[in-house]
């Protein structure tokens, strides 16, 4: 997994700057993590969007509760940062779902470890609906 860093960051903007200057090409951001499955049921999903505004870097980025977004926050911000063309990076993971009406029995070996995510309907977290089918 990269490490999320200031100094590449600014490195990777100005080189993305240059290329759409001589190129008119750009690219933005890379992302490390999951795909959603299609069951908003199933997996609760988290992201922590790194980006020359974030609080922090480094793994104190990556260990700082309060840089987890909910995919609601995560995808307005994302949005924003590519309509300004600045680079970021996400991370993404997810977490199953307590909840009687998916397929995981938390009692079974393979679940020991695992915290839990709230069920869907007890999750407050506001769902996205455009591409991501209600996640929240």
């Amino acid at each position: 997994m990269w490490i999320p860093n200031f100094e590449e960051l600014e490195y990777k903007q100005i080189e993305q700057e240059q290329a759409a200057d001589r190129d008119r090409l750009s690219w933005g951001w890379r992302a490390a993590g999951t795909s959603r499955h299609p069951n908003k049921y199933f997996y609760k999903y988290y992201t922590r969007v790194f980006w020359k505004g974030s609080p922090c870097d480094g793994h104190e980025f990556l260990n700082n509760p309060d840089t987890i977004l909910t995919i609601k926050k995560a995808f307005e911000l994302t949005r924003k940062l590519e309509s300004e063309g600045l680079i970021h990076y996400t991370y993404s993971w997810c977490r199953p779902r307590l909840d009687p009406n998916n397929p995981f029995d938390p009692n079974a070996e393979r679940w020991e470890c695992i915290d839990w995510a709230p069920a869907y309907d007890d999750d407050t977290d506001e769902p996205v609906e455009q591409e991501f089918g209600g996640h929240k």
